[in-house]
């Protein structure tokens, strides 16, 4: 029996095990992310050990895809029952509530930020990454998970980002975030992270801060519900996904970057500056024209006046 039926055979059992009983969802995003992080040596470790590595690489291929199956299952089943306890609650449901509403003619569109999370401007750490986690730190009611969506993903299927070591880690700071990738030709790739409740009210700061290196250019966008399409949480109903940003030039060394409010511009003429007062989201944007891609993130705060 060659490599590839054993292969075969393993992702066999391993989709019938799914069918019997589905572990917990992090379990499945963790191993998600790190089969996805490794793969991206893929070619360097194929040109290092030939083919019998490329076998090891099917096989954890294999593997991933029965935990993303695994992951779909699990989220569909949970997001359905979620909807059906809470049909009229659009902070929090994101996707499946507000398509919902939207698919009633009759029906008023829900603005996230009937509930919203307020910042008190005292404890301005989004995410340092030291917990090893994909998740936002508990502070001033924000909740949100870390995730690397790129073109080539299909929808709804971003990896989770989780930390890795830097290459420079001291005992105070072991991790960060790291994305790297090849050429890409459509819209690029994004690390962000969405608030839970869709709106955010961060007004009582003045912009955010973060550490980085490139070498490369990246694009700063801290995300309004009005630029989200309703279908995914948002209040958009045309020239959608078109946030308010601001172009920082990385270099291969760490910096600490800053991004006030006021530095932040939409695509356009005439458009109104950014309202802290209604984010959604917060994105670090890599467009085509800017990749292949090495970018390193980390200390992401929000800056005090």
């Amino acid at each position: 029996m060659t490599n590839e039926d054993d292969d075969r055979q393993f992702l066999d059992r391993l989709l019938e095990a799914t069918r019997r009983e589905a572990p917990p969802v992090e379990l499945a995003e963790r191993v998600l992310d790190h089969v996805a992080y490794r793969t991206r040596l893929e070619g360097s470790v194929q040109r290092t050990f030939g083919s019998g590595r490329r076998i090891l690489v099917s096989a954890a291929a294999a593997l991933a895809a029965g935990f993303a199956l695994l992951l779909v299952a699990r989220n569909s089943t949970r997001e359905a029952a979620i909807v059906a306890e809470q049909p009229r609650t659009a902070g929090g449901l994101g996707k499946p509530a507000l398509a919902a509403a939207s698919a009633s003619s009759s029906g008023p569109i829900l603005d996230p930020c009937t509930e919203r999370a307020v910042a008190s401007g005292a404890q301005p750490l989004i995410d340092d990454f030291e917990d090893s986690d994909d998740s936002l730190p508990a502070l001033e009611g924000r909740v949100g998970f870390w995730r690397w969506a790129r073109e080539i993903d299909a929808p709804g299927t971003a990896p989770a980002l989780i930390p890795v070591p830097r290459p420079d880690a001291t005992r105070a700071n072991r991790l960060a975030l790291h994305v790297k990738g090849g050429l890409l030709v459509d819209w690029g790739a994004t690390v962000e992270v969405n608030f839970r409740p869709g709106c955010y009210d961060a007004s009582k700061y003045v912009g955010i801060t973060f550490q980085a290196r490139g070498p490369g250019r990246i694009y700063v966008a801290p995300r309004e519900v009005g630029v989200i399409p309703i279908a995914e949480g948002g209040t958009c109903d045309h020239d959608c996904h078109n946030p308010h940003v601001a172009k920082v030039d990385l270099d291969a060394a760490w910096h600490v970057y800053q991004v006030r409010w006021a530095d932040v511009r939409q695509r356009g003429v005439g458009k109104p500056p950014l309202d802290p007062r209604r984010l959604n989201s917060l994105a670090f944007l890599i467009r085509p024209e800017d990749t292949p891609y090495d970018v390193w993130l980390d200390d992401v705060r929000f800056m005090q006046h």
